[in-house]
């Protein structure tokens, strides 16, 4: 895996797409960065764009890429970039590698993702989103439910937005 030689790795800079059309008010109030960051902490992909830079410290020399896609290798230690026919640079030592990460126009199943996600961190108490128990009594009527405290840490998964995300997980990129 290309991704062990990573040692760390820095955000330049970070454009996200705007919002999906669709959402509820207070889905739309929910700023879009703080959506397609859930989003592409889920996956590899990327539809930000993200200028950042890899210090990478192969033991020899290597075909190296970045582990998100979609990817353009921008420089070496500030040089133009040796790049092979499937985008990926040879590196022989230590380097600084600038690439531009991401830029991807978002399809409709991660549009929908998207929203799912976003209008499940919106809902309220009046219309609560990852429901663990609910009751009702008939008698004198009465009406009560819960939630796990940790419902938004799985809010990607609770939404429904992962299952959508499937094609796009990052499975196998652990690193740093």
């Amino acid at each position: 895996m290309t991704s062990q030689f990573i040692e760390s790795e820095t955000e330049v800079s970070v454009a996200y797409p705007d919002a999906p059309e669709g959402l509820s008010t207070e889905a739309a109030a929910i700023p879009a960065a703080v959506i397609w960051d859930r989003l592409e902490s889920w996956t590899n992909y990327r539809w930000s764009e993200t200028v950042t830079d890899f210090v990478v410290n192969p033991p020899c020399e290597v075909k190296w890429q970045p582990p998100y896609a979609p990817f353009v290798v921008d420089s070496v230690d500030g040089e133009t970039a040796t790049i092979d026919g499937f985008g990926q640079v040879i590196l022989r030592s230590k380097s600084v590698v600038r690439c531009t990460i991401g830029g991807a126009t978002p399809t409709e199943t991660v549009n929908a993702a998207y929203i799912r996600l976003a209008e499940y961190m919106a809902a309220t108490d009046d219309a609560p989103g990852g429901v663990s128990r609910y009751s009702i009594d008939v008698g004198d009527i009465s009406e009560s439910w819960s939630r796990k405290a940790d419902h938004m840490a799985k809010a990607i998964h609770n939404s429904g937005a992962a299952d959508l995300l499937r094609r796009y997980r990052k499975s196998g990129t652990a690193y740093v």
